[in-house]
């Protein structure tokens, strides 16, 4: 089977589980058990999403979410809400270095989180200009510091040399 586009006049996507879509081609095909992923989840989140089925084998891309009617996009994005959520750091607490690993205490959307990274210089990146940070734990779980100029004083400079 070919990769099928997506688009509103190619078909529409209805979302049937929490991390999971159905596909429906305007030629009447039905796709069903589709795991929506971003490829470029941290960069450019409305452009080239990927249909997985079980096997994790590429069966449809989405090359533009705006390209989509109302309710495919819709529901794309509340899949993406449960699979892509990422904690929002608003306040760093505490930061420790032990054997070259960094323990951190803070602050997020959701509550009070401690973590540790192994790797300074690869789990920590600052992805645009404006300040945005993305922070990735030992346990591959991800951390968002929206914009690093909009942290307290405090918080700023226990990152100063880490970012």
């Amino acid at each position: 089977m070919a990769r099928i586009y997506v688009d509103k006049d190619s078909g529409r996507i209805e979302r049937t589980d929490m991390y999971l879509v159905k596909l429906t081609l305007n030629d009447g095909t039905v796709i069903e058990d589709l795991e929506p992923r971003r490829l470029f989840p941290h960069t450019d989140t409305d452009h080239y999403i990927s249909l997985l089925n079980k096997k994790e084998k590429e069966i449809a891309l989405v090359k533009d979410i705006k390209e989509l009617d109302e309710a495919s996009r819709k529901a794309l994005e509340e899949c993406f809400k449960e699979y892509y959520l990422i904690p929002k750091i608003s306040q760093v607490l505490h930061v420790e270095d032990k054997f070259g690993a960094l323990s951190f205490r803070v602050m997020t959307d959701r509550g009070e989180i401690s973590f540790r990274i192994r790797n300074r210089h690869s789990d920590i990146k600052m992805l645009h200009k404006d300040g945005r940070i993305l922070i990735r734990d030992s346990d591959d779980n991800r951390y968002e510091i929206p914009c690093y100029n909009d942290l307290d004083r405090h918080s700023k400079h226990l990152l100063f040399s880490y970012v």
